[in-house]
């Protein structure tokens, strides 16, 4: 038996007799929190054990690929280059429709004067979205990999990619005079939402055990929803793993959307087509996903 949203009923295990837990990455930043908060809870009651692995994005793209994990949220592009092996699930996405705080280029000198950028090796989608982003301002700078402390940066380039909680820290320090919201920027650019981040899992785990692949999308969605009917609790519980305040929390929480509605899918599509004009995709994904195909 099985729910509308095609996950197993509460107590019922998913395809049967499992052959054991779902391997499900969990990225390590704070803009995950309410995916996660719930997570456990919710699969539990759909009939899937998992096993979590945390880790950045760009660790958690390696390990989805190689079969080392079941399911994750790779980044949009780590997606994109890995289509053939990996199938989509409908049900969430990490993405922003304007600002999203925690993707930030910042530069110690006027856009028009940035010559040299250092990215973080932290994601793979962020860079290309720079390097998209760069297009629309005219830019061609030199990239480089971040190497070194802050201090060193700042002396050796006029520009710095961060993600995550340090994009989020050095934003609230202020230690750059000028920074630029990359998903407010891509906004501006397309009109369209940025998707960050996909729901994904390996076509093979999908073709085996397809209730608990849409176990797992459930489950998160249902997180989701649970955090976002009370956000006071989910900004506190999370103010209490993660070194920002309540308050603070509640504000950039509601910055983030974490569905996969047509609208987002379309900005997906445009960040493909803009990623392939730029060299950074040698083809453009069909973006259909597992509710898509079933």
């Amino acid at each position: 038996m099985t729910t509308p949203d095609g996950a197993p009923r509460a107590g019922t295990p998913a395809d049967g007799a499992p052959p054991g837990p779902v391997r499900v990455g969990r990225i390590e930043f704070v803009n995950c929190f309410p995916l996660y908060h719930h997570f456990a809870r919710e699969l539990t009651a759909r009939g899937v054990a998992a096993a979590i692995v945390e880790g950045y994005p760009s660790a958690l793209n390696e390990m989805l690929v190689s079969g080392a994990i079941d399911v994750a949220l790779p980044s949009s592009i780590a997606f994109a280059r890995n289509a053939a092996v990996l199938s989509l699930l409908p049900q969430v996405s990490i993405s922003s429709f304007g600002a999203v705080d925690s993707v930030q280029l910042f530069t110690r000198v006027p856009l028009d004067d940035v010559r040299r950028i250092a990215l973080t090796e932290k994601s793979a989608t962020s860079i290309c979205l720079l390097k998209v982003l760069c297009r629309e301002w005219g830019l061609e700078p030199e990239f480089a990999p971040r190497r070194g402390s802050l201090a060193e940066v700042l002396a050796d380039f006029d520009g710095l990619l961060l993600i995550g909680d340090e994009a989020l820290y050095v934003l609230r320090a202020e230690v750059y005079p000028y920074h630029y919201d990359l998903g407010a920027e891509w906004q501006k650019a397309t009109g369209l939402p940025m998707v960050f981040a996909v729901c994904a899992a390996r076509r093979e785990f999908v073709a085996a055990r397809p209730a608990a692949a849409a176990a797992v999308g459930a489950a998160l969605l249902a997180s989701r929803d649970d955090c976002a009917a009370h956000p006071a609790e989910t900004a506190a519980a999370a103010a209490q793993r993660y070194d920002f305040s309540r308050r603070y929390l509640m504000e950039y929480f509601d910055q983030l959307k974490f569905g996969f509605t047509p609208e987002y899918r379309a900005g997906l599509r445009e960040f493909y087509r803009r990623a392939a004009a730029v060299g950074e995709l040698d083809v453009v994904p069909d973006v259909a996903t597992t509710a898509d195909v079933a």
